[in-house]
């Protein structure tokens, strides 16, 4: 396993970090503008009016893993405040 993880490259490290911490959500990158690399998370839910109104995001987009883990970290504590514990 852990072969496996040092033969990654960076960017492939990060994005395994994001995508086992927050399953919920796709997440990808990409090249952008400039030729930098874009960061992209997309909600596997619908999202419902009190959720968009509390600040939720079907997409998050940002220029770098940290900021994006950042921001997903955010989301995934104001869906924890809306939606109640189940039994």
């Amino acid at each position: 396993m852990i072969r496996a993880w040092v033969r990654l490259d960076v960017r492939e490290r990060q994005l395994s970090v994001l995508c086992n911490t927050f399953p919920d959500w796709t997440i990808g990158y990409e090249l952008g503008p400039a030729d930098s690399w874009v960061w992209k998370a997309t909600a596997r839910w619908d999202l419902t009016l009190e959720m968009v109104t509390a600040g939720a995001l079907p997409e998050v987009q940002c220029d770098n893993p940290v900021e994006l883990m950042a921001n997903l970290t955010f989301q995934a504590w104001l869906m924890e405040r809306l939606i109640p514990p189940r039994p």
